[in-house]
């Protein structure tokens, strides 16, 4: 990979939501680790697509409360998602 796309991918990728998407925090009878991280995989790209807020280019506090606001409602998604495909929280 040549050097000035590894860093654009690495910078990108602090930018996205996270998620934790080790297999493990969500249970389905029946699915193996492999299927629940995909599905969390793809809960997590939809719900990072669908509850973004613009950027306003202000910065400081402004995007604090900006931030909060789209990792809550990208959060909620995500678990929505995974209850939708019939996943509970692993306690």
């Amino acid at each position: 990979m040549r050097p000035a796309l590894a860093a654009v991918v690495l910078a990108l990728a602090g930018c996205a939501p996270h998620f934790d998407l080790g297999g493990g925090d969500w249970a389905k009878p029946g699915a193996q680790v492999q299927q629940t991280t995909l599905d969390e995989t793809e809960c997590a790209r939809l719900a990072s697509r669908a509850y973004g807020t613009p950027d306003l280019i202000l910065g400081g506090l402004l995007d604090v409360g900006r931030i909060a606001v789209q990792e809550s409602r990208q959060q909620a998604a995500f678990d929505g998602c995974m209850t939708s495909a019939g996943y509970q929280r692993a306690s």
